[in-house]
């Protein structure tokens, strides 16, 4: 087991760990009871984590008399909304949760955004944890107190940073995962890798495809190495304003593809192909050698994962997700770029070098850019 301590600068009250290993799961009791006290415990999760992972947990607090309630969610992005939240928060209360009460997350990004998010607003705050069940959220969305819930007009446009009180990533419960989802947490590893940890990308390039095996004795890890690499960056800049920016390395077009999609994208593959782009971009502006880049985009598709956009998503369909998603200011998108592999730096892009960069890299259509000026 692997424990990393998220100290949040002048928050120590708010600081918590990071527990990583095979197993520890079977922890989760005694990791609640050094805590603390609570007088309500309820445990969150989907019609797919519940069978496989929530009820065996759930049996397993009430033998050491953790007696909690089960709130199961239909699966998939689209219960990520306000409605699911007021209905979560309804049902609280019929069952008397007071400000004293913790909520267990035990799910992908979807349950533990949904989550964190009624906690941050439930009683005006009440306490989390998070047990992610899937790679993605075990190394990217269940750290650093970012909650929300989509809108029809973007991902995430309502939400509160609520940090947990901890975190715990079993990699044993990866083993249900289809390959897809799996790739959809190396494409969250990677960036790790290519924005602060060159030793772990040097890790990933001699394993390459063998990591998507869950039972790989390698990846807890590289798991822990990809945590580290977000709580230190999120220790120092709390409430993204400034450093915690880099954080979103092949997001800013990643997100734009999965709006562009309809959300028929997953995240991490929208966010491999925005890596992709950005890798392309970082040899153009950031000063990445061509070794590098070819390095950085070898690595993407040794993992099975994409680095071009999609042909059939116009420029115009993406600079209007950019503009909707607060990306593009004044004509202007702020880009995280690479400099060297294990260092990011933020670049100014104009709309219009913009377009033209990706029309040039990925073939796509010239549809214009109208109201882009």
């Amino acid at each position: 087991m692997q424990r990393i301590r998220l100290t949040l600068e002048g928050r120590k009250d708010s600081s918590y760990d990071l527990l990583i290993g095979r197993g520890i799961l079977s922890s989760l009791h005694r990791e609640i009871q050094r805590l603390g006290s609570f007088s309500f415990y309820g445990l969150v999760t989907d019609e797919v984590v519940r069978p496989l992972v929530a009820e065996p947990l759930l049996e397993e607090l009430k033998s050491y008399g953790i007696k909690t309630a089960l709130f199961t969610l239909p699966a998939g992005e689209a219960t990520k909304t306000m409605d699911t939240v007021v209905d979560l928060c309804h049902e609280l209360t019929t069952l008397s949760f007071d400000r004293k009460s913790l909520l267990i997350a035990v799910g992908g990004g979807v349950i533990g955004d949904i989550t964190g998010f009624a906690a941050a607003i439930y009683m005006r705050g009440i306490r989390y944890i998070q047990v992610p069940t899937t790679l993605l959220a075990q190394v990217d969305s269940a750290i650093g107190g970012k909650t929300g819930v989509d809108l029809p007009s973007g991902k995430n446009l309502l939400g509160a940073f609520h940090q947990p009180l901890l975190v715990l990533a079993d990699p044993d419960v990866l083993g249900t995962l289809p390959p897809d989802a799996m790739r959809d947490g190396f494409a969250e590893i990677i960036k790790s890798a290519l924005i602060g940890q060159p030793k772990l990308f040097s890790i990933l390039e001699m394993e390459g495809a063998n990591l998507l095996n869950a039972d790989n004795p390698m990846l807890e890890n590289i798991i822990a190495d990809a945590c580290s690499v977000k709580c230190r960056v999120v220790s120092q800049d709390e409430l993204e304003a400034g450093l915690r920016r880099i954080l979103n390395f092949g997001h800013t077009l990643g997100h734009a593809l999965e709006a562009a999609s309809n959300y028929k994208i997953s995240h991490g593959h929208a966010v491999a192909a925005g890596m992709g782009a950005a890798v392309q971009f970082s040899r153009q502006w950031a000063g990445l050698t061509s070794d590098e880049a070819d390095r950085a985009l070898s690595l993407i598709r040794k993992l099975g994962l994409p680095t071009e956009l999609p042909a059939d998503v116009d420029v115009n369909s993406l600079l209007v997700a950019l503009e909707r998603d607060k990306k593009i200011q004044a004509g202007i998108c702020h880009f995280v770029l690479i400099s060297k592999i294990g260092q990011a730096i933020i670049h100014p892009i104009s709309v219009e070098d913009l377009r033209q960069s990706l029309t040039q890299i990925q073939g796509f259509r010239d549809s214009g850019i109208q109201g882009f000026q």
